[in-house]
């Protein structure tokens, strides 16, 4: 018996070990995948991010980022204080809420402290409302999401 649950543990453990790579891949992939896709549009105002995670944290690229979508101008804080880099990330969030952009669980010190699985998930909402909501494919109806379109496109 006791060797039978050693055994189920050790599966367990294995099928555990394998979803955490798979997670890793999958994030190492959209962070890869995330900051082409800004620098594809920074390129446009000469900008460029080489670490999402870092290059996010005092809010300048993402308002550029907002910005260069958007084709609006944000104010912005120069100084270079954590006060000035959260006050930045949140007029970028304000921004967006503004936009009715839904932003679940996303603050101002998630991006500012670099958080890797809040700031991928806040680039894949912009991405989604700026880039993905443009989709138009036969067969959908007005009240779609970007995320049906999205689907109905593949």
């Amino acid at each position: 018996m006791m060797g039978q649950l050693m055994k189920n543990g050790q599966d367990w453990n294995a099928k555990l070990v394998g979803l955490m790579c798979c997670m890793d891949e999958r994030d190492k992939v959209q962070k890869k995948t995330f900051t082409k896709w800004i620098n594809q549009h920074l390129m446009k105002v000469r900008k460029h991010v080489n670490d999402l995670y870092e290059d996010l944290r005092d809010g300048h690229n993402l308002i550029s980022l907002l910005e260069v979508l958007s084709g609006d101008t944000l104010p912005r804080e120069k100084g270079r204080m954590r006060f000035h880099r959260l006050q930045n990330v949140q007029i970028a969030l304000d921004y967006l809420k503004r936009r009715q952009v839904k932003l679940v669980n996303i603050r101002n010190d998630d991006i500012t402290d670099g958080n890797p699985k809040l700031t991928l998930g806040l680039i894949w909402t912009i991405i989604l409302h700026f880039q993905i909501s443009d989709i138009h494919v036969t067969g959908e109806s007005e009240d779609m999401s970007a995320k049906e379109r999205l689907l109905l496109w593949t």
